[in-house]
């Protein structure tokens, strides 16, 4: 069994020999009840189904009312209005995903701001303050990297970013070709975040460069797509789009290694959603089955059913721990990152879709209603499994991670 070694009393016995000793570990205890309570107040079931059917997809009321609660700054920086770091975040998380919330946080304080934060240089004031608009709900972002023919691969780019002569004394412009499509979030951003390829080949991970595309700009079509777990993506569709070299985010074709690593924070966070969304499955489904009889006994009170109800148990447990080791493995090297996140998210993707088929099946017919939460809840879980990369994407790069840390390891 492998341990923590920054959290593990046996490696370090200055630790205390439990989690919650943490004072840390508190600060989280403490943001967890806080959101659980905020989140069970003014985020009922009721209330996400109404924002989930109104014309923009979201509550642009229950959006700003997380602005004014901090939650959209949580894991960026102080000096843009953050507060705390990915641990955190993921706290918040694996709230959202209890309350399953439709509202596109991920796509903005999970992915798109990070990065943006990340990569933006500190003589683009213009760009940082993006950022800090958006913890202040005053716009939403989202990032354009993925293309059809990629698929997960988001480093395979066909869109083309070219460099034009200068223009009206205002230095270089740039031509935006392509297309871009499962942009979560993009259907209510008024800023996108766009990958374009600047040289190199299609599928080469250097040469990419990044770039801020306002809304409205010419030449950029958006066609929203409402998914069917209540998120919403669209289609990027650029031709000829012209923009200044100040759009241009970081340095030429040095994009990737930053993407790379928003996708990869991202898809904890996607991961600590879902098991947010496991736990509702569990405990919808132990009430309902404690409530209903069958043949003059409550469901529950069977052992077979009881068995169903522990193995969703452990599934969710694994589910938490194996996201919480890619959270402390986030900042360390990138090959054993990638390894970390992506041993999550292959094991937490078919998991969380496990316990909501059973969740489903242990409800019999009324759990396949969209009026009833465990449905949507197994929604949920069913598209996160395929999101930011299904299972067999992510245990294709642990084979490549695999032996690329292999051959790192120092002999014998």
């Amino acid at each position: 069994t492998r341990c923590w070694p920054s959290r593990c009393w046996v490696c370090k016995p200055g630790l205390p020999t439990t989690a919650m000793d943490q004072p840390d570990d508190d600060l989280r205890t403490v943001l967890r009840d806080s959101v659980r309570r905020t989140l069970e107040r003014s985020y009922p079931f009721e209330a996400r189904c109404q924002a989930w059917r109104s014309p923009q997809g979201f509550s642009t009321e229950q959006w700003a009312r997380f602005a004014e609660l901090g939650w959209l700054g949580i894991g960026l920086p102080e000096d843009l209005g953050g507060l705390g770091g990915l641990p955190e975040q993921a706290v918040l998380a694996e709230e959202l995903g209890r309350a399953l919330v439709v509202e596109p946080w991920l796509a903005n304080a999970g992915l798109a701001a990070p990065l943006l934060a990340e990569a933006a240089a500190p003589d683009r004031p213009d760009h940082r303050d993006l950022v800090a608009r958006m913890a202040r709900g005053e716009c939403r972002l989202a990032l354009a990297a993925w293309e059809r023919q990629g698929r997960h691969d988001a480093f395979d780019v066909a869109t083309t970013a070219e460099r034009t002569a200068e223009g009206d004394g205002d230095g270089p412009h740039w031509r935006l070709h392509g297309r871009k499509t499962g942009v979560l979030g993009g259907g209510s951003a008024q800023h996108w975040l766009v990958l374009a390829r600047s040289a190199g080949g299609q599928r080469d991970q250097a040469g990419l460069s990044l770039f801020v595309l306002p809304a409205g700009t010419p030449g950029a079509q958006v066609h929203a797509l409402p998914t069917y777990d209540g998120r919403h993506t669209a289609d990027l569709v650029l031709d000829g789009v012209q923009l200044p070299d100040s759009a241009r985010v970081g340095a030429i074709g040095e994009a990737w290694p930053l993407v790379a690593r928003a996708i990869d924070r991202a898809t904890v966070l996607l991961c600590a959603e879902s098991v947010g969304a496991m736990e509702r499955c569990l405990n919808t489904t132990r009430s309902y089955l404690g409530t209903r009889k069958q043949f003059g006994q409550r469901i529950i009170d069977n052992q077979v059913v009881k068995h169903r109800l522990v193995d969703m148990f452990v599934a969710i447990e694994q589910a938490r721990a194996i996201t919480e080791a890619a959270t402390q493995a986030f900042d360390g090297d990138a090959a054993l990152r990638e390894r970390a996140v992506s041993l999550a998210k292959a094991f937490v993707g078919p998991a969380g879709r496990r316990v909501g088929e059973d969740a489903v099946q242990l409800h019999g017919a009324i759990g396949m209603t969209e009026e009833y939460e465990v449905g949507q809840a197994s929604k949920r879980l069913a598209a996160a499994a395929n999101l930011l990369g299904d299972a067999h994407w992510h245990g294709s790069r642990l084979l490549a991670r695999g032996s690329t840390l292999a051959d790192q390891a120092p002999p014998g």
